[in-house]
């Protein structure tokens, strides 16, 4: 892992103290760096070790106590279709995007990558003021939500909910923003 700071927030992420929009932030950057999430699991791993050390060795841990403690941790609720999910580093530059983002936009992760979004998707329909709304923010590092029409690679157009959330190490400098978008009807 590159960034040092996550391995402190994996800790403090498995050990539940996370307030809720930090999680929310966490789990969105789980969602691209694998090897975080491969090193969260580890941790759960280790915690569940914890967990079952403190039954007292005259009491047989019940069977099955780790599969269930791991099941339950695993066991948050999912939504069926995932949101389209877009990582861009500092600069605003795509670093990687989910299958559900490319899906929406038409285009694959390999065309993104390296290119601002907002180039390829937004064009003469598209509000400036939100998208000047959008930058205002980023620009500010702070987290926000707007409403946009978007232009599919075919040329269609196609309106989405989009909310952006800066990611940033302990000094307030952003690591990445990640941009959740949702379709909405025309």
């Amino acid at each position: 892992m590159s960034y040092p700071l996550l391995h402190d927030r994996a800790a403090l992420y498995v050990a539940g103290v996370l307030t809720a929009p930090e999680r929310e932030s966490f789990e969105l950057v789980l969602e691209f760096k694998d090897d975080l999430r491969a090193h969260v699991a580890r941790l759960q791993e280790v915690g569940t070790q914890v967990l079952l050390a403190e039954v007292p060795r005259q009491a047989a841990a019940p069977a099955g106590l780790k599969r269930r403690i791991l099941d339950a941790i695993e066991s948050r609720p999912r939504q069926l279709q995932p949101d389209a999910l877009v990582a861009t580093d500092p600069d605003g530059r795509v670093e990687w995007a989910n299958p559900a983002f490319s899906a929406m936009c038409g285009y694959s992760l390999a065309e993104l990558k390296g290119r601002k979004p907002g180039r390829l998707l937004q064009g003469p329909q598209t509000d400036a003021a939100a998208v000047q709304r959008l930058r205002d923010a980023v620009r500010e590092r702070r987290a926000c939500r707007e409403s946009l029409l978007n232009y599919h690679k075919d040329g269609s157009l196609y309106r989405v909910e989009l909310a952006i959330t800066p990611i940033l190490d302990d000094d307030g400098a952003p690591l990445w923003f990640v941009a959740k978008e949702r379709k909405l009807p025309l």
